[in-house]
């Protein structure tokens, strides 16, 4: 264990000393959280409205698809008050039984108590479709009156979407391309041939540089997450610690991937394509950045099964819905999956020399 510690302590002071190291574990994903902080995704959506139509005329339904300014989401009143208070609608918008637009009838809104602003643009939207409706009968009708009723909600920023993302993305990078460069490297100069034939037993070099990356790991989501709480407002509702586990499992998976990588390329220049063609389209199609449902239904299904996804996925649910480790079955199971075939690769694929 003695030999194994001061394996361990070597290999931190080893990767602390490379300066582009820190640069892409740490700094680089802070500077992309602090320049996405500036750009608002959500001012050029469609504004989010939840329908409750109990309703069989279908003629405020088909006006309000017409207009083109609204993104509507059909459903029961409980599944759309929840998405309300999650902060998924700006309004809900509750249409009686008996309601008729040619009518002097009445509509109950349930209003995004957190975003004043968007709730005033689709009144003032809804009122101009239930007006034209109102004016269109002849002869001409009293206003439809709009009982507007506010509700407090959990109003998400896209900080709270993209932080997850990146913190997944940013233990990917170090797993993938640290291990990769850095052993092929070490290999290239014939300083694993060197160990081979020390007392030293090769597997403890092995189990101290992974400890090493797994300590360097933990820093970055302790970091990342202080720095979104301190700077960028972040709404963390999860635990911390819950968040370490998933991140240490994530990073066995994508170490071990590395360790593949290296076993089978001989230079800097053979892996740096491997790594890129394995971490690219996980990257673009797991969403780190945006949802992935605007993807194609083919494309999401075959997503839903990279190994970034299931990371992604857990810690936005842990970080935004509070889940615990327990909660995270899907997610959970997908990286024990993962992380078995992926040792078997490393196992397989490792070379020392």
């Amino acid at each position: 264990m003695r030999l194994k510690w001061m394996l361990f302590v070597a290999s931190l002071k080893m990767m602390f000393r490379q300066k582009e190291a820190i640069l892409w574990s740490f700094i680089f994903p802070l500077f992309m959280i602090f320049l996405f902080s500036f750009v608002d995704f959500g001012g050029i959506n469609k504004l989010p409205i939840g329908l409750v139509n109990a309703s069989s005329d279908t003629t405020l339904v088909d006006a309000l698809h017409k207009t083109g300014a609204f993104r509507l989401h059909v459903g029961s009143a409980d599944q759309e008050l929840v998405a309300l208070m999650d902060g998924d609608r700006i309004l809900v918008i509750e249409i009686p039984q008996d309601f008729h637009p040619h009518r002097n009838d009445s509509l109950i809104l349930y209003a995004n108590a957190g975003k004043p602003q968007e709730v005033q643009l689709a009144q003032l939207l809804l009122q101009r479709v239930l007006d034209e409706l109102t004016f269109s009968a002849i002869p001409a009708l009293p206003r439809t009156h709009i009982i507007t009723r506010q509700v407090e909600s959990r109003n998400l920023s896209y900080i709270d979407y993209l932080l997850p993302g990146l913190l997944s993305m940013s233990i990917m990078q170090s797993g993938v391309f640290g291990v990769a460069f850095g052993f092929v490297s070490l290999k290239k100069r014939g300083i694993l041939r060197r160990l081979l034939v020390t007392p030293m037993n090769p597997n403890d070099f092995i189990v101290a540089s992974v400890g090493s990356r797994l300590v360097l790991l933990s820093l970055q989501v302790v970091l990342m997450v202080g720095a979104g709480i301190v700077f960028f407002d972040l709404h963390f509702v999860g635990s911390l610690w819950e968040m370490l586990l998933l991140g240490l499992l994530g990073g066995v998976i994508f170490l071990s991937i590395g360790f593949a990588l290296s076993g089978i390329s001989k230079s800097e220049d053979q892996v740096a394509p491997l790594a890129n063609v394995i971490t690219l389209p996980m990257v673009l199609l797991s969403g780190v950045f945006f949802s992935r449902s605007a993807l194609p239904r083919f494309a999401h299904l075959i997503t839903d099964f990279f190994p970034l996804t299931y990371l992604v996925d857990g810690m936005r649910k842990i970080a935004i819905d509070g889940a615990s480790m327990t909660q995270l079955g899907t997610e959970v199971i997908g990286l024990l999956v993962w992380g078995a075939v992926s040792i078997f690769l490393a196992v397989k694929a490792f070379r020392w020399e």
